[in-house]
């Protein structure tokens, strides 16, 4: 009886320290939370190592939430790549967050576009691409921006898949939020530390300089300007040795060196140069206009690998002097060392301020040939003046002329006097284009300049006494200092007597030809007209006999009859078509607005073409033209396209228009026997056939008809064919609305 209450009292004996056990878990898990959240508070005001704040943020989490796994990301390119994680993270896993995680999965993506944290409860690791963390159940996302840009990612999920609560929750944005806030004061620290280290190097660079720049007043040799800078930048650094290069013959010449190669061998190479294309190291620079900074040099890309087997770092710089680059001045390092912002800051700053020092050790050297170089300039200018064939001629601001050279002595035939300008023109006898009206004097060019006028192409002609007059052009202007103080004028003349009489002999060569092409064209219409009398009385008195006499004459003589009938047909659609020609240019009529595709529909109806040919065209434009001339254009090209049609194949003519800026280009496109490209520019020559009238009827005039209708409205005709194939005839008219703005205007 005493056995079960002894054994029921065990068992609450044991239940109770069951609890008493899981209660002591449960505050020891709570004070090594609240102790790992003490320490991350500290060193959210402390600490600057991002890895190191990351570890602590992680390690609370972990302390905070059994079961939750941890992990901390930094952005590279389109990857999130794993930094720390927690200790429960599996080797597998590991390698996959190492080898990162998209940055564009669904709730990455998400998180970046709503800057906040993204609490995932359904996690699909596929859908994320990655792979690796299927056995997470669900995920939060923490992003994080440094100067408005991705910078890193915390990252949490748990190993059975459960909605997050709200306590979770919490306390992952707590500590995320803690992290922030580290993260923003661990890249201002870094920043503010960086602007001091760089602060400190441009005032060591500064301080060293300045021995440089102190001499400049006396030191004008611009390579010993570029050896003390060499020394300044090797002073700051530790061994090595520092080259500048200019090119010069094709090949990269080494000009200034400071301290040993430490290898005779590369010595001798650097003595001997290097092609324009080899060294990188200087072609980097030189191309781009950017220092070209190598951590780790890369042996062999300038010199034999073997030979600089002791270099480890290298840094090439241009040299800017008055914007442009002079040499590449390069900076080698015998230790591995990576460039700092602090050396970048020493070397650019020395490089810069060297360029400076070049520049005005450049001026200084400027002015020492600078007297000399004058001297020689004037003596050289008098020489140029003296040789010149126009005339010069220059005055003060008072108007005395202070520059009078040969040329402008043989003009006026006499040298310079001390007269005011009023007195120039009768002294100089100056006279206007026609040479009689004197010059008066505010149109004397010289005078004109001299009053602040630009004179360009100012007509004149100089007669001196008892010589032969000389037609003169003369172009210029007012003179100035750099200050814009007045320091006279200056005129050049130029005898332009023989070309003025070249131009009038052309003047009247010209109208003489107009004249004649008038007279050849109205001699032209006069023929073709008249010639129509005699053709029909011949036409018409062969149509007679053959109908009188046609039975009593034998069978060559009825052929002979045909022939004389033909003929004169023939003659008579020539003269018709001299006389079209001719009337291109004696009736020419005012060109108006013109709808082609209704003169297009007139000329098809009128052609009527045989049965199944077949010509067509829609939507032409309205155009600025001879309405008839029009008319016959389109009439010559299409009836040539049905007339030249291939044996066998059913004639087809299509008219089409294209918009070309101002014009209308048309084209007439056919489907027949298509012309040899030879005879391209024939075809367009009066009276030129390709085929015999036995087996193409026509005079040989209708596309010089054309060429002429087209020239005479301002456009082009010119064709593309395809033996065997087809033409297609291009021509241009004008717009009818261009015609119209050009009116407005």
């Amino acid at each position: 009886m005493d056995s079960v209450p002894m054994n029921s009292w065990a068992i609450e004996q044991a239940e109770l320290e069951a609890r008493v056990l899981a209660r002591t878990r449960e505050l020891e898990e709570r004070s090594a939370a609240l102790d790992a959240f003490v320490a991350f508070t500290e060193a959210v005001g402390t600490e600057t190592d991002v890895l190191v704040l990351a570890r602590q943020a992680i390690d609370v989490v972990r302390a905070a939430l059994s079961g939750v796994s941890v992990a901390y990301f930094e952005r590279s390119g389109p990857l999130w790549k794993a930094r720390a994680w927690s200790s429960d993270v599996t080797p597998e896993v590991i390698a996959g967050l190492l080898a990162g995680i998209p940055v564009d999965g669904p709730t990455s993506a998400e998180a970046l576009a709503t800057r906040a944290p993204v609490f995932t409860n359904g996690w699909n690791a596929a859908l994320e691409g990655v792979e690796h963390a299927q056995s997470y159940g669900a995920a939060v996302f923490f992003p994080y921006f440094l100067r408005d840009q991705p910078y890193s990612l915390l990252t949490a999920g748990t190993q059975q898949a459960h909605t997050w609560t709200d306590q979770e929750q919490a306390v992952i944005r707590a500590v995320g939020r803690g992290l922030g806030l580290a993260l923003e004061r661990a890249a201002q620290a870094s920043q503010l530390e960086q602007q001091n280290a760089e602060l400190d190097a441009r005032s060591r660079a500064l301080e060293g300089f300045a021995h440089l720049t102190r001499d400049l007043s006396i030191e004008t040799d611009p390579y010993t300007l570029i050896k003390r800078g060499q020394e300044v930048v090797m002073s700051l650094l530790p061994d090595g040795y520092a080259l500048y290069y200019e090119r010069k013959d094709g090949l990269w010449r080494n000009r200034v060196q400071t301290g040993h190669l430490g290898n005779d061998g590369l010595q001798a190479i650097i003595d001997a140069g290097f092609a324009y294309t080899v060294p990188q190291s200087l072609v980097v620079p030189w191309v781009t206009g950017q220092p070209f900074y190598q951590d780790q040099y890369a042996q062999g890309s300038d010199t034999p690998a073997e030979l600089v087997q002791h270099v480890s770092t290298a840094a090439s710089l241009p040299v800017y002097v008055n914007g442009s680059a002079t040499g590449i001045v390069c900076f080698v390092l015998f230790g591995q060392r990576t460039w700092t912002a602090t050396d970048r800051v020493v070397m650019e700053t020395v490089v810069h301020h060297l360029g400076l020092a070049l520049e005005r050790a450049g001026v200084v050297a400027q002015l020492e040939h600078r007297t000399e170089e004058l001297a020689r300039e004037r003596t050289f200018l008098r020489a140029v003046l003296g040789s010149l064939s126009e005339g010069i001629v220059a005055c003060d601001p008072q108007g005395h002329l202070t520059l009078f050279n040969d040329a402008t002595r043989t003009f006026h035939g006499m040298d310079a006097s001390p007269l005011p300008p009023g007195e120039w023109a009768e002294h100089y006898d100056l006279y206007e284009g026609d040479g009689v009206t004197p010059l008066p004097m505010p149109r004397v060019p010289l005078f004109r300049a001299l009053n602040g006028e630009r004179v360009q192409g100012a007509e004149m002609v100089i007669r001196p006494r008892g010589q032969a007059a000389r037609r003169i052009i003369a172009n210029g202007q007012a003179i100035f200092s750099e200050q814009g103080s007045p320091l006279g004028a200056v005129i050049a003349m130029h005898d332009v007597t023989g070309r003025k009489e070249a131009e009038e002999k052309v003047l009247q060569a010209n109208e003489e030809l107009r004249r004649s092409n008038a007279e050849l064209e109205q001699f032209a219409y006069i023929a073709s007209h008249d010639l129509q009398a005699p053709i029909r009385a011949v036409t018409s008195f062969a149509g007679i006999i053959a109908r009188r006499y046609g039975g009593v004459l034998d069978e060559r003589g009825q052929l002979y009859l045909r022939q004389i009938v033909d003929s004169g047909e023939h003659m008579k659609r020539l003269v018709d078509d001299l006389l079209t020609f001719s009337r291109i240019h004696t009736e020419q009529r005012e060109q108006l607005p013109v709808d082609s595709q209704a003169v297009f529909e007139e000329v098809a109806q009128r052609l009527q073409p045989e049965s199944g040919a077949e010509v067509q065209a829609e939507g032409l434009p309205t155009v600025q033209a001879d309405r008839q001339q029009l008319d016959q254009l389109l009439q010559n090209l299409m009836s040539n396209g049905l007339k030249y049609h291939r044996e066998g194949v059913m004639p087809h003519v299509r008219v089409s228009a294209e918009r070309d800026g101002p014009q209308w280009r048309f084209a007439v496109t056919d489907n027949g026997i298509g012309i040899e490209p030879q005879y391209f520019e024939r075809i367009f020559e009066i009276f030129q056939r390709l085929h015999g009238r036995e087996t193409y009827d026509g005079t040989g005039i209708g596309l010089a008809v054309c060429k002429k209708i087209v020239e005479r409205h301002g456009g082009q005709l010119w064709l593309e064919s395809v033996l065997g194939e087809g033409t297609s005839f291009f021509f241009t008219l004008p717009a009818a609305d261009t015609r119209a703005e050009i009116k407005s205007e």
